[in-house]
């Protein structure tokens, strides 16, 4: 696990329609990780942070900044999104 690892996710994230797609389309964590396992995406919540932080700093456009933002806001709401096979009380 690498703040590397969290750098790649967080471009290809940006830019890969397709990733985004499959894991919005995964209906457990563990497949969502899985799915981040398969293309060497391995990091930790604050691996993701120092990474977002990392590239937030390098921003040279208010826009590259907002996006930057709403990726960050996308996949935080994802990860904490209740599993699909789990019912609430």
């Amino acid at each position: 696990m690498t703040i590397q690892n969290a750098l790649s996710f967080i471009r290809q994230g940006q830019h890969d329609n397709d990733l985004r797609i499959k894991l919005i389309k995964a209906e457990t964590g563990d497949t969502r990780q899985k799915i981040l396992d398969q293309k060497d995406l391995i990091f930790t919540p604050e691996e993701f942070e120092e990474a977002y932080s990392l590239s937030l700093f390098k921003c040279q456009h208010q826009e590259d900044a907002d996006a930057l933002m709403a990726f960050r806001m996308w996949w935080i709401m994802l990860c904490r999104s209740p599993d699909a096979d789990v019912t609430s009380p």
